[in-house]
């Protein structure tokens, strides 16, 4: 059952890399995206994108925007 909370996540294309793009209604960290971004081994992810009600930051290797700028992925 999906509810509200449960993220949604994508995948894109940046830099030549794969990239998962989470998209959360909510603040708060997905269980699923800290498991990939702490096994880059397993995963082959090196970078991640996070959408919400957060302010635009970069923390390790997730960066976070407001869900207005998602338009901006293509450009990053």
């Amino acid at each position: 059952m999906i509810t509200r909370t449960d993220p949604v996540i994508f995948l894109m294309r940046y830099k030549g890399q794969c990239t998962p793009v989470e998209c959360k209604a909510t603040t708060g960290n997905a269980k699923s995206m800290r498991t990939v971004m702490s096994h880059p081994e397993k995963y082959h992810v090196t970078s991640a994108i996070k959408l919400g009600d957060y302010n635009i930051g970069r923390k390790d290797q997730l960066l976070t925007l407001p869900m207005y700028m998602a338009f901006l992925l293509k450009d990053i």
